[in-house]
């Protein structure tokens, strides 16, 4: 059984550690939380990408990777992540647990987090070359977020959707401003960064929560004090922000159309009703057996996949279908039918089917490490404490009456459609 620990290491660094010889590797990530809708989100973005090559201790990419070869193959990545209106930057790390170490080398963990800790703190320089580079790299991925058009139909409509909410912003950054980043300007923002922002740290593994919190407060030493950081917020409206359903069409070179619903629900994870949410989300699309699945999808045929997701911390839900141009009325009706259906009645059969679903896929997470990793970083960093057991436990108690309920909060905002071009 997995145990889950809290621990403040200093001001500004928190720790969350899950106790568990279920995988034979451990995970150690270091999140920094920042503003999503922050005019230098772009430098944000860009600095994992530049710090991972090299620090004072590691000096230069050939220094890193051997190190990473001295400690059994483990590997570190920067990462970039938008959780609700937040931006979450940093490194996650997984590296063979400390019981499957050959005798005599049992500090894997303690290698990997004096690593980590000196690529986050320590860094040895930023070289035009290697900001050049970087940027020219992660400008190619914001670039390529528009290659995978089912992803790519929903950030479109949340773009237009929130237009003036943080949560339009993409987390890698814009291009332009990618491009314009100077080392110095990279170099002042990571010092104001390092200097002001929480920094929460996640472990999961075989060894003690004391142990844990021991090396990483000696790796993270370097952190400067941070006197009363500030944890970014997210604004979650209850309501659309216009009058009428908004609808906008955009054309692109695609051979399915992509239909998109974006509702506003007004629950997030800090109310009493969000385990309601997350069952009124599988129940409508999260699961096979929802009813865009089995009644839009396999019923009506009128959609070649159709699903829904919501986003915990801005309290938003997406309805995601590809469909064929001429079929996006019938869908669009369709679908808005089956949301109204399920705010009259939600049966006890589609709600314990969603419930078995739910609680399988999330106990599922304590079978890997990169799962819980993300799970509790999220919490963290919005200052959320519920573990992942405790929310399976909220789910288990809610009725259909409370999925209906939730129902009724969801509220149609935006649809996008992305036609197929020349059709």
């Amino acid at each position: 059984m997995d145990h889950t620990t809290r621990v403040s290491l200093k001001d500004g660094i928190g720790l969350t550690c899950v106790t568990t010889k279920q995988s034979r590797t451990s995970c150690l990530s270091a999140m920094l939380a920042l503003p999503l809708g922050a005019e230098e989100r772009s430098k944000s973005a860009l600095l994992p990408y530049v710090l991972r090559g090299s620090s004072r201790a590691y000096p230069g990419a050939q220094a890193v990777a051997v190190q990473l070869d001295n400690l059994y193959g483990a590997r570190l990545e920067p990462v970039v992540r938008k959780r609700g209106e937040l931006q979450l930057v940093g490194f996650v790390a997984d590296v063979i647990d400390e019981r499957f170490a050959m005798p005599g080398e049992g500090d894997l963990f303690a290698g990997t987090a004096r690593l980590l800790a000196a690529l986050l703190l320590e860094p040895d320089g930023f070289s035009a070359e290697t900001v050049s580079r970087e940027a020219e790299q992660l400008c190619a991925r914001i670039a390529a977020l528009s290659d995978d058009k089912r992803s790519w139909a929903v950030r479109r409509m949340y773009q237009h959707m929130c237009a003036h909410e943080a949560y339009s912003a993409v987390e890698l950054g814009d291009i332009d401003r990618v491009r314009a980043v100077t080392p110095a300007q990279l170099e002042a923002h990571y010092r104001d960064v390092i200097r002001t922002a929480p920094l929460e740290l996640f472990y999961c593994g075989s060894l003690p929560p004391e142990t844990v919190a021991q090396q990483l407060r000696d790796a993270m030493q370097a952190r400067p004090a941070v006197q009363a950081p500030v944890r970014p917020a997210t604004q979650a409206p209850r309501a659309p922000q216009q009058a009428a359903l908004r609808e906008v069409t955009e054309e692109e070179a695609v051979a399915q159309g992509k239909l998109t619903i974006g509702l506003r629900t007004g629950i997030t994870a800090f109310d009493d009703d969000y385990p309601a949410l997350v069952l009124f989300n599988a129940c409508f699309g999260g699961t096979t057996s929802s009813r865009l699945f089995c009644t839009v999808r396999e019923k009506l045929s009128l959609c070649y996949y159709a699903s829904s997701q919501t986003d915990k911390l801005k309290g938003v839900m997406a309805v995601s279908s590809g469909i064929e141009n001429d079929s996006e009325p019938q869908a669009r009706a369709a679908i808005l039918h089956q949301l109204e259906d399920m705010q009259r009645a939600v049966t006890g059969e589609e709600v314990e089917a969603a419930r078995r679903s739910v609680t399988a896929s999330l106990r599922a997470m304590h079978d890997s490490p990169l799962a819980l990793e993300s799970f509790y970083q999220t919490q963290a960093a919005a200052g959320l404490a519920e573990s992942l057991d405790e929310l399976i436990a909220r789910i288990q108690t809610v009725t259909a009456d409370d999925v209906c309920r939730a129902a009724q909060k969801a509220v149609p905002d935006t649809v996008y459609f992305l036609k197929g071009a020349g059709a």
